[in-house]
């Protein structure tokens, strides 16, 4: 049986870690694998098949829907499909969001807005594991060691990077005006930051399309002015890493992301007409985001509300902070969502 057509999401309590379960089933092929109920959730994986919580609301909504539910055994047990492709064997560290904590001596870096990824020696993989397509003349000065970083194409330049790097034959040409931009090394997990970064320093010195992100020490009060300047000049924002902090192999508070914006994805249910100038064309994209409904009209060109992203389809959409009630707040269209790499 092959999971490749297979979007699965996972409720309650299980033997494993969310990470080390997601990790598995793209191993095995799923096509993806979601935190929420999205409409395009095919399948729900619980702890045991036969002693299921019946008022958990995601079981609830995958039996309204009519979803087949599984459980870690069927996991397990399902076979590797012949035509997957290897992944990353690890998860990469990811940051929680900056809620004002004290950071007074932590090291401050630029938050890069491109494209995560891992240099394993040889090849190039994104966040969710997946092998990354580089042209071999792009990382020929590349060492052969562990690296995690961002492949960067400028500040503003988001969508040109993505699309350069999602092309399955790019040329040396397209890559050439990105660089991979370092800023940990998952081999030295078990090293403070401080040292990995020496460890980074010395290994990295002057190769063609790479670079080391530059670390600051940074106080609290800091905080606000520095991500003042960076979003002055159309950076997305900051990274906050704690002082002798270890590599962490899932999210974790002791990486920190400081954004002017947040911003997550949503579903399209739905659209609104448009007044005055928009008259006839849409006015606002009705979306569903961790259960609740929201519209969101700010951020859509003429052209996209004259076609608007399909019914169904996912869009990233930028919000200041979520209401009482899960709303987000002030949300602005950013792009259709055409997933992970």
């Amino acid at each position: 049986m092959s999971l490749k057509t297979f979007v699965f999401c996972m409720a309650g309590r299980l033997s494993t870690s969310r990470n080390v379960l997601e990790l598995l089933l793209r191993q095995k092929g799923a096509k993806d694998v979601k935190k929420n109920m999205t409409l395009s959730v095919t399948h729900l994986v619980v702890y045991d098949i036969g002693n299921i919580d019946e008022t958990n609301s995601k079981v609830v909504l995958a039996k309204e829907r009519g979803l087949e539910i599984v459980d870690e055994a069927w996991v397990t047990a399902a076979s590797v499909s012949s035509d997957v492709i290897p992944m990353l064997n690890f998860n990469v560290m990811l940051a929680k969001s900056f809620k004002h904590q004290n950071v007074d001596g932590w090291w401050c870096s630029e938050k890069l807005d491109g494209i995560r990824a891992v240099w394993d020696g040889s090849n190039f993989w994104s966040r969710s594991g997946n092998r990354l397509n580089v042209p071999i003349e792009w990382s020929s000065q590349f060492p052969q060691v562990v690296l995690d970083g961002e492949i960067f194409g400028g500040r503003g330049n988001f969508q040109s990077t993505s699309g350069t790097v999602r092309t399955k034959k790019g040329t040396y040409e397209q890559w050439r005006s990105l660089d991979f931009h370092v800023f940990d090394a998952p081999d030295m997990a078990s090293l403070p930051f401080e040292k990995r970064q020496v460890y980074l320093q010395q290994l990295i010195r002057n190769q063609k399309h790479l670079k080391l992100c530059e670390q600051q020490p940074i106080l609290t009060l800091e905080v606000p002015e520095k991500l003042a300047a960076i979003t002055a000049v159309n950076g997305e924002g900051l990274m906050l890493r704690k002082p002798k902090s270890l590599y962490i192999f899932k999210r974790t508070s002791i990486l920190l992301k400081v954004k002017k914006m947040q911003d997550a994805e949503a579903v399209v249910i739905g659209y609104e007409y448009g007044s005055g100038r928009n008259t006839g064309i849409c006015g606002s994209l009705v979306c569903e985001y961790r259960g609740k409904m929201f519209k969101c009209g700010s951020g859509l060109s003429d052209q996209q509300r004259r076609n608007p992203p399909q019914m169904g389809s996912s869009i990233t959409f930028g919000y200041f902070e979520m209401s009482t009630s899960g709303v987000p707040r002030f949300p602005t269209f950013k792009r259709v969502f055409v997933g992970r790499l």
